[in-house]
């Protein structure tokens, strides 16, 4: 396989990094708030491990990997009353730009394994949330990505939202840990911004239990607390990045919120359980997805026959009745039984010919009035 230079990374959108030449499976990568797709995933000697580690760590296991950037700054995230939709937008133009990106690649079969930070877990679960509410055949490619998902890797993703006063402070300490100290009163703003949309991120909560269950899900939670102006402490706690959840794995990484995405060789704490499961579930979901595929392609030929017959239902020739001479036959009537041609309304009146009717209408009364 070959990888790119990471100057070639784009800032916004997917770039393919790594790509084995018989890849089944997409790898995608999804930064949070203040992130991008190569600072969030490099440490501090430079080690960019979706390329650096993670192919010598796959091995066999055959898989391209991408990185999504998207706008996620404090001035994007800001702006009054913006985060509940850009939190939308973004998820849209996630679905969109992958979606495109794998009919281009020609992979729309493989399937899809996630590796989200902090915020890029909401984001990615307000994208599988729209995927999936998905019904229309004209959407079947941005339904696929709901479809084709086998894995989700949340590395520090703020779950609960459900104590309004709780998450406020968990978001402003998010805040205070990603962003730079000079932007302080852009960084009210987003904190405003973020904690008045709690019930918007409750939402995405919330619908996210309905397709769940279908994940293999890994919720990672940080086990260094950040300096926060001399104050140590957690940014997403235990409770938050790691809620009860059926069927998922839990653990903790040793680094900060910001460290837990960013590792510096194979040794560094937290990657030998991110990259295992990784490789297992590159391993593991090709019959997985293509059986779910395979079920979607049949529901949807369903749903097609289904609107066939409904059209046809609709417009069904009536039927002879039974015993009655039927076309083809040489008994009685030679013409047969013949369906009935289509009935012209007649025209609508002219103004004119209303005039002469009610003329006549009032003739008529003043005749019997006499």
């Amino acid at each position: 396989g070959s990888a790119i230079d990471l100057k070639d990374i784009k800032q916004y959108e997917l770039t393919e990094v790594y790509a084995h030449p018989d890849a089944k499976v997409d790898i995608v990568l999804v930064h949070g708030l203040n992130g991008n797709p190569r600072k969030t995933w490099t440490s501090e000697k430079g080690v960019f491990w979706p390329t650096d580690l993670l192919p010598a760590t796959l091995k066999s296991a055959k898989a391209r990997i991408l990185v999504y950037g998207y706008n996620a700054d404090v001035y994007a995230f800001g702006k009054a009353g913006a985060s509940s939709d850009m939190l939308h937008q973004h998820a849209q133009t996630l679905l969109a730009n992958l979606s495109a990106e794998r009919q281009i690649e020609e992979t729309t079969d493989h399937p899809i394994i996630w590796v989200v930070h902090s915020l890029g877990g909401l984001l990615l679960k307000r994208a599988l949330n729209l995927s999936d509410d998905l019904e229309s055949k004209y959407a079947d490619e941005l339904r696929s990505i709901a479809v084709s998902t086998y894995g989700i890797i949340f590395l520090g993703t703020p779950h609960t939202g459900a104590d309004p006063a709780k998450w406020g402070i968990m978001v402003e300490k998010m805040v205070s840990a990603l962003i730079p100290k000079k932007i302080v009163h852009t960084e009210a703003q987003l904190v405003k911004t973020l904690q008045t949309n709690n019930e918007t991120l409750q939402n995405v909560n919330l619908k996210f239990l309905e397709i769940q269950d279908r994940y293999r899900i890994d919720l990672v939670h940080e086990s260094i607390p950040t300096d926060l102006g001399g104050t140590k402490t957690l940014i997403v706690d235990q409770i938050s990045a790691s809620p009860a959840m059926a069927h998922a794995e839990k653990y903790g990484i040793e680094a900060t919120h910001s460290g837990m995405c960013k590792f510096d060789s194979k040794s560094s704490p937290g990657y030998s359980m991110v990259a295992g499961h990784i490789k297992g579930w590159v391993e593991k979901s090709p019959p997985v997805i293509q059986a779910r595929q395979e079920e979607e392609r049949q529901k949807r030929l369903q749903d097609l026959e289904k609107a066939r017959k409904d059209l046809q239902w609709g417009y069904h020739p009536p039927q002879a009745p039974t015993g009655a001479n039927t076309p083809g036959t040489s008994h009685g009537n030679q013409q047969g039984f013949r369906q009935p041609g289509m009935v012209e309304a007649p025209p609508p009146r002219t103004r004119f010919e209303f005039e002469v009717a009610e003329v006549e209408e009032m003739d008529t009364e003043m005749a019997g009035g006499r």
